[in-house]
C-alpha cells in the first residue's frame, strides 16, 4: 500500500495483457505485409541491377570497339547454366568463344542471391557488338521472390541490344 498523498504509478496486469494483444493483433497483419514489402523490393532492385549491369556490358563492347558478354557464373569464372540467381559475370569475349580466354577478361561478378529466383530461356548469355547491338533473338531473365509473394518482373534485352524492365509478367514464369 502506497503512503498517504503519494500516488503509485504503474499498470495493472490487465492493462498489460491489453497492451499485449493489440501489438499481437498488429503484428499479425503488419508482419506479412512487411514481407510483401521487402520481397517486392528485391525484385525490382535486382531487376534494375541486371539492367545496369547490361547497360555496362553495352557500353564496353561499344568503348572498347570488341564483344563483351554477360552470362549466369555461379563460380565467378565461367559460365554455366541458365541461372542467374547463382551469379554472373560480364567479360570482354572478343573472340566469340563465349566463356572469359583469363581472369583478366572479366569485368564485373555479380554474387548469387537466394533469396530470388532469376533464370532465362533459351539463350544462356548476352553477347554484345562492337557497335551495341545483341545479336540473336531476344533475351529474357525473369525476376521472381522466391515465396512468391512478390510481383514478378523480366527484363528484357532486344536484338538492337537496350535491356529494359517489364513489370506486367505472369506469375507462372517464375516455375
Amino acid at each position: 500500500m502506497a503512503p498517504k498523498g503519494k500516488h503509485v504509478q504503474g499498470w495493472t496486469v490487465v492493462e498489460l495483457m491489453l497492451v499485449v494483444a493489440v501489438l499481437a493483433i498488429l503484428g499479425s497483419t503488419g508482419v506479412p505485409a512487411m514481407q510483401r514489402f521487402v520481397e517486392q523490393h528485391r525484385v525490382v532492385a535486382a531487376s534494375n541491377m541486371m539492367v545496369a549491369h547490361l547497360n555496362f556490358a553495352r557500353n564496353e563492347a561499344i568503348t572498347r570497339r570488341t564483344f563483351v558478354a554477360a552470362c549466369p557464373s555461379p563460380d565467378s569464372q565461367q559460365c554455366s547454366g541458365n541461372r542467374w540467381d547463382r551469379g554472373w559475370i560480364v567479360f570482354l569475349d572478343p573472340n566469340r568463344a563465349g566463356q572469359p580466354g583469363s581472369e583478366d577478361d572479366i569485368l564485373r561478378v555479380v554474387a548469387g542471391n537466394d533469396r530470388l529466383l532469376m533464370h532465362s530461356g533459351g539463350r544462356f548469355r548476352v553477347r554484345y557488338q562492337p557497335l551495341g547491338g545483341a545479336y540473336g533473338t531476344n533475351l529474357t531473365i525473369r525476376v521472381c521472390g522466391r515465396s512468391g509473394r512478390a510481383t514478378p518482373s523480366s527484363v528484357v534485352v532486344s536484338n538492337p541490344g537496350r535491356a529494359r524492365v517489364e513489370r506486367d509478367i505472369d506469375d507462372l514464369d517464375c516455375a
